[in-house]
């Protein structure tokens, strides 16, 4: 089942709501009604029929989706522990997307930049076995194809100059932006992936929750649901927390912000941009260029490492997804992806068919933070209320084509109640 997400809302078309409380002041929200969650959809379909619909919720982070979904698939599959070589193919197709997703934004900013890292991200997906704009490299167990030589080697040929890029984009993401005054502080935490050393991972496994410079929270990623609950189960915005400090507490927000602020980046010349945003005004713009500076740099040693395991023929086995025997159960897959973390669950019954599922976007996740973004730029000047709203939304990115939409042009509707 394929879902035309153009059918039900304006994908062109943002929706802001401003009420006003008694004592006259504003207060904004982005109005997610028109996303459709399809978690109930899902129920009833077996395992894999759950995934393809899943893989082809959002045409703008395809991959996100289906890498969540396996990893939530695969601690029910049945199968051993996922081959060394497999895991490095589905983080090569990660990182390709985060670079993709990335480079949308930066050709604003310098389009010769978007262009040239728009172009290296579609090596990294065709050497991770997605040629196509839906992905098709991970299955529940695996992966169902290997890379090659040649693609992994036209991929190491342009990752230098790649890097170079997104090094310039960080250097004019620390130039004073006015636009950026007024976007003020988070008052959540920020929680994002970890590796098993403890820094910033966005195919890590394990979870941060950081409030400022305080750790208040670390756990596996199959405990999410545990550590994370909804103050409105079931709806398009079903206002995330923190289980532990409540709803009026525990709000957070996910996406590059939150990925540079838990921890120092284990490369070299992102950790030291990340220095250098961390000393300044933490803008998402920098962020993005970080992070992509970051996965570039971890693709060269990843791309490596590949290439001996394919010369070498120590790749394992694939997965014919069609094998697979799912397990009764409940698992969970996270992966922290260009807009931040995306959670998957399913729960699959003795009969194979998924019995229940939840599905928490980014988009979802950060709407009380875009909410107060919205809220902040709502007390300014009518002249300045404009541009702040566009701002506001440009920093939380919610998964919608307005997100990219040059100044001026991003067909915001507002309703004053």
């Amino acid at each position: 089942m394929k879902i035309n997400l153009d059918e039900i809302i304006d994908p062109m078309e943002g929706r802001i709501v401003v009420t006003h409380d008694s004592s006259g002041r504003p207060h904004a929200r982005f109005d997610l009604q028109g996303l459709p969650r399809v978690d109930a959809m899902l129920e009833g379909k077996t395992a894999l029929e759950a995934l393809t619909m899943t893989e082809h919720l959002c045409g703008i982070c395809p991959v996100a989706h289906h890498l969540a979904g396996t990893r939530a698939l695969d601690a029910l599959s049945g199968l051993p522990p996922i081959a060394p070589a497999a895991q490095l193919t589905r983080r090569l197709l990660h990182y390709g997307s985060i670079v993709e997703a990335h480079s949308l934004r930066f050709l604003m900013q310098d389009r010769d930049a978007g262009v040239t890292l728009k172009q290296v991200s579609k090596k990294m997906l065709v050497a991770a076995g997605s040629p196509g704009h839906f992905p098709a490299t991970a299955v529940p167990g695996g992966v169902s194809v290997w890379p090659t030589t040649p693609a992994l080697c036209d991929l190491s040929a342009d990752l230098d100059a790649a890097r170079d890029t997104a090094e310039r984009l960080c250097d004019s993401a620390f130039a004073p932006h006015p636009e950026l005054a007024g976007t003020g502080d988070f008052a959540g935490a920020d929680v994002a992936l970890i590796d098993d050393n403890g820094a910033p991972d966005v195919f890590g496994t394990k979870v941060r929750v950081m409030r400022g410079a305080s750790t208040i929270d670390e756990f596996d990623f199959s405990l999410w649901n545990e550590r994370v609950t909804e103050e409105i189960p079931g709806s398009p915005a079903p206002r995330p927390y923190l289980r532990a400090d409540g709803p009026e507490n525990g709000r957070y927000r996910i996406g590059p912000i939150a990925q540079l602020s838990i921890g120092t980046l284990p490369t070299p010349r992102a950790a030291a941009a990340q220095e250098r945003w961390l000393a300044g005004t933490r803008g998402a713009a920098g962020a993005r260029a970080i992070i992509t500076l970051h996965v570039l740099e971890r693709t060269e040693a990843l791309t490596e490492q590949l290439t001996q395991l394919v010369e070498g023929r120590d790749l394992g086995e694939l997965v014919n997804p069609a094998t697979v025997q799912f397990t009764p159960g409940s698992g969970t897959g996270l992966v922290d992806g260009p807009r931040g973390i995306l959670a998957h669950t399913f729960t699959i019954g003795a009969d194979g068919a998924i019995q229940a599922a939840r599905i928490l976007t980014p988009t979802a996740q950060n709407e009380p933070w875009l909410a107060q973004l919205l809220t902040q730029a709502s007390a300014l000047d009518q002249a300045q209320q404009a541009g702040a709203w566009e701002q506001s939304i440009r920093e939380a990115d919610p998964c919608l084509p307005i997100s990219s939409a040059p100044a001026g042009q991003m067909g915001l509707k507002v309703e004053n109640v």
